[in-house]
């Protein structure tokens, strides 16, 4: 790192290729504003992105590693021992070793905002659309029943993380469930002395009402309206409503309350995302290529804990900065959900790094609900990477780096011969100034891809965010450089 910068400083080159392209070194403040890779199988998007990785590891970053693929950790691990950064690996795998329960790491955390419940079951919330959209579910909740169930399960899970919190237990996924199983049904029950010795939710009811007997009359009146939901409201609900919202719970909490993932999220805590800001790198050993939907929910999760705690970081009062820390996601078409953008939209200001890699703009597309939410999240991903490519993400690319005006010099030749009269020839040249693509569609597909056939280099077109580069013989700026990376 340069002597004269301040460890972290956003000037802080992280790779200098200017021998490819003057200007065209990345640094610590084009990292902060995200990264996204486009490119074909096989493209040479990981070998590309490499570059990045060994940067972000040799400076110091901490970070969280999204696992699509099962060589994903095999590769991470070797990067790390390049770097000398394998002291800080840690590998959240089915081994057990680590583990994370994350309703009671948001319940318990310190700070202004922590212990509320609304911010605990945005977590369930957040797992709760991501199972629906892997089941391929339609997002659109804004009317008719749907919405209704949803509204029901929402309002459920509020007084349900409410009832430990009040009782000063720890809030965990099978104790939530034995508080569902257990309650009343019927107001009658409620009132019953057998369900009120042998149920579950009438003991931490009783705890609960115990614990808060010396509490502030805020806490007071809060838990008497979570009182009333377990003991008059959720048993006076129609079988039909209450059937529904319990099997939509159930659904919700069993892939953390199964193998594999009970005894990584559903036990005690030794591994949170805030260890990724003492440099630490999380890597989720949970590929979706091996564990299918339990892989995509462990991922997930991860994501969006680290995305959450990463926005509550602020920049220290000293003038020092902020350790960067990254989140970095290969086939990201596998975790990416509406939550990014908006994370994106402010990660820069607390030190979060984003790198997504994604073969074409349609899996995004495919994903996410339209064209506006995908645009949403790429425009605040500043820093884009387009290797080789094919298809409509090449006419995006080639509009997304603008048009210019050229000159264009076109020639016409003719020859007549009037009856009786010889032979005529005419021409002329015409110059005429028309808009062209700085990068034409059809070059995206002609990039190099690695290899032994393009002797292991490979081509790629970056975008920084309008960035002007100088083109290669020094004369005019461009929106674009030409880079080439080695694969060996």
């Amino acid at each position: 790192m340069p002597s004269e910068l301040p460890p972290f400083h956003p000037m802080t080159i992280l790779r200098d290729w200017s021998n490819d392209s003057r200007d065209a070194c990345f640094r610590l403040a084009d990292a902060q504003t995200g990264v996204v890779f486009f490119g074909a199988t096989g493209s040479g998007k990981t070998s590309s992105s490499r570059h990045l990785a060994l940067s972000y590891l040799a400076y110091g970053f901490g970070g969280v590693v999204l696992c699509a693929k099962s060589e994903e950790r095999r590769q991470w691990e070797e990067w790390a021992r390049i770097a000398k950064r394998t002291d800080d690996l840690i590998i959240f795998d089915t081994s057990g070793k680590w583990r994370f329960n994350f309703l009671d790491w948001e319940a318990s955390r310190p700070g202004a905002g922590g212990g509320f419940t609304i911010n605990v079951v945005a977590l369930l919330d957040e797992i709760a659309g991501a199972l629906a959209s892997g089941a391929g579910e339609a997002s659109e909740s804004g009317s008719g029943d749907n919405r209704f169930f949803d509204d029901a399960l929402h309002h459920m899970n509020m007084n349900l993380v409410d009832l430990p919190i009040f009782a000063g237990l720890p809030v965990s996924l099978p104790l939530l469930r034995e508080i569902v199983n257990t309650a009343a049904l019927t107001p009658a029950q409620a009132m019953n002395d057998e369900w009120r010795r042998t149920s579950v939710c009438a003991a931490t009811l009783k705890e609960a009402e115990a614990a808060v007997r010396e509490a502030d009359e805020e806490t007071r009146a809060d838990f008497k309206e979570c009182r009333a939901y377990w003991l008059q409201e959720y048993p006076a609900l129609s079988e039909k409503t209450r059937s529904i919202i319990t099997l939509s719970f159930s659904m919700l909490v069993r892939p953390f309350i199964t193998r594999p993932l009970r005894r990584l999220f559903s036990t005690d805590t030794n591994v949170t995302p805030e260890d990724t800001f003492l440099g630490k790198i999380i890597i989720v050993d949970l590929p979706v290529q091996e564990f299918r939907l339990a892989g995509r929910v462990a991922n997930l999760l991860w994501k969006f804990c680290f995305q959450v705690s990463t926005l509550r970081r602020s920049q220290p009062s000293d003038g020092s900065y902020l350790r960067p820390v990254f989140l970095w996601a290969d086939e990201v078409q596998n975790f990416v959900t509406d939550f990014d953008a908006e994370y994106q939209a402010v990660a820069r200001s607390a030190g979060g790094c984003t790198v997504y890699l994604v073969q074409n703009r349609e899996s995004l597309l495919r994903v996410l609900r339209g064209a506006a939410a995908v645009d949403s999240l790429l425009g605040n991903l500043q820093c884009k990477f387009f290797c080789q490519n094919s298809g409509e993400t090449n006419d995006w690319a080639a509009k997304l780096l603008g048009e210019r005006y050229v000159n264009i010099t076109g020639t016409n030749i003719g020859r007549s011969t009037p009856p009786g009269q010889d032979a005529t020839v005419s021409g002329g040249v015409t110059r005429s100034e028309q808009r062209r693509y700085y990068v034409e569609p059809a070059r995206f597909a002609t990039l190099k891809r690695g290899g032994p056939a393009n002797g292991y280099q490979v081509e790629t077109i970056v975008y920084k965010g309008g960035h002007r580069f100088h083109s290669p013989d020094g004369g005019e700026l461009l929106p674009y450089a030409l880079l080439t990376f080695n694969q060996q």
